[in-house]
């Protein structure tokens, strides 16, 4: 098991949300001497940098009020064999923890000792959104165990929302990628929920999530604004991705033991499967595993500032803003980062240089020719 108590960082926090997929859990919290926990309708990770958790809870709930005043929550993820666990917690009961080995977590609420993976959050923002209230906090500590997780509710366990507002949180951002919503304008809540026909805290988790992707803003005055995106931008985002990687180049090209340079072969693999024939297989899973490829580069100079810097860039957002606006893409991509990996295998520094090089003109080049199409902005 792995696990931290403060300041958790961005290869622990992925790894323990890993566990989350569309998974049940049981959020847990305390006030006073009472203990509260239900069983959660909708519970995601928001953001990495920082580590972020986003919980929607019925306001109907006695842990909705619960965790307003606590002002902190524990996500309990479940394991596949505690379909029980989910149901004793979903039900209206005076002792819900009655039969449940509890353990006060770091940050003096209850944990359920046998989940699969628990991460403990101080809320940062409480926001209104309908019949719930969305709480936003900052994960404190997170640990994960091994097995899989309870990834469906059976009949008697109620609704499981996960799935489906993930379903929405897709279709609002294919709305924006392909400029039914134009940059700068305004997203409202009621308009969201009836284009999509979903309720509006369905609406808002979307909003929220998009609003971490950066494809919006959350202007104090107007709300939800789509966010602009020009060359500008992008340049920015690739010479900075670069300057980094040239500087990881010098630290570790040579250095790298054989295990790290096997799994950075793994994950390039596994990113190549995915754009064939210069056009993505699919543009969701090729932009998780790109990341996951150069934040793994990243992570073999052993510098805490270099990984954390990579992480601040929003590689994600500026890709899914250009990149995703169109299935069509370049072959080329996949040819230049096979070199760099490569030449980390060769330990040929100079060659990883060029080839970290090559990759930053493709991106931004690639970039350009997508807004020519668009009037320059996205």
């Amino acid at each position: 098991m792995e696990q931290v108590s403060e300041g958790v960082d961005a290869l622990l926090f992925r790894h323990v949300v890993g566990h989350l997929a569309s998974g049940v859990t049981v959020l847990t919290t305390a006030h006073g001497h009472q203990r509260f926990g239900m069983t959660a309708s909708s519970v995601t990770s928001l953001s990495v940098n920082p580590p972020t958790m986003l919980a929607c809870v019925n306001n109907a709930v006695p842990t909705a009020a619960a965790v307003a005043r606590a002002g902190k929550y524990v996500v309990n993820v479940l394991g596949e064999d505690q379909g029980r666990l989910a149901h004793q917690f979903a039900m209206p009961d005076d002792d819900k923890f009655r039969d449940v080995r509890v353990h006060t977590g770091k940050l003096g609420l209850p944990v359920l000792s046998d989940a699969l993976a628990h991460l403990e959050c101080e809320v940062t923002e409480q926001v209104d959104g309908g019949t719930h209230s969305v709480f936003i906090g900052r994960v404190r500590s997170a640990v994960a165990g091994q097995g899989q997780p309870l990834t469906y509710f059976r009949g008697d366990f109620g609704r499981f929302e996960f799935a489906r507002d993930d379903r929405v949180y897709k279709k609002a951002r294919h709305q924006v990628l392909s400029r039914v919503y134009l940059a700068n304008e305004v997203i409202l809540l009621e308009d969201l929920a009836g284009e999509l026909g979903v309720d509006q805290s369905s609406a808002f988790y979307a909003l929220t999530r998009l609003a971490a992707d950066g494809l919006v803003s959350r202007d104090p005055d107007r709300g939800y604004v789509v966010a602009q995106f020009d060359v500008a931008t992008s340049d920015a985002t690739f010479d900075a991705r670069l300057a980094i990687e040239l500087g990881v180049i010098e630290l570790s090209v040579g250095q790298a033991s054989p295990a790290e340079l096997a799994e950075l072969r793994a994950r390039f693999e596994r990113m190549a499967v995915l754009l064939v024939g210069d056009r993505f297989v699919d543009f969701d899973d090729y932009l998780d595993a790109n990341y996951a490829f150069h934040e793994w580069l990243v992570g073999l100079a052993h510098n805490p500032l270099l990984t954390a810097t990579f992480g601040g860039l929003s590689i994600k957002s500026v890709m899914t803003r250009s990149f995703g606006s169109t299935p069509m893409t370049s072959q080329k991509f996949i040819d230049v980062q096979r070199e760099l990996t490569e030449a980390f295998e060769r330990a040929d520094r100079r060659a990883a240089r060029e080839s970290a090089r090559a990759y930053c003109t493709l991106a931004k080049q690639r970039v350009r020719e997508i807004l020519a199409h668009t009037g320059g902005r996205l």
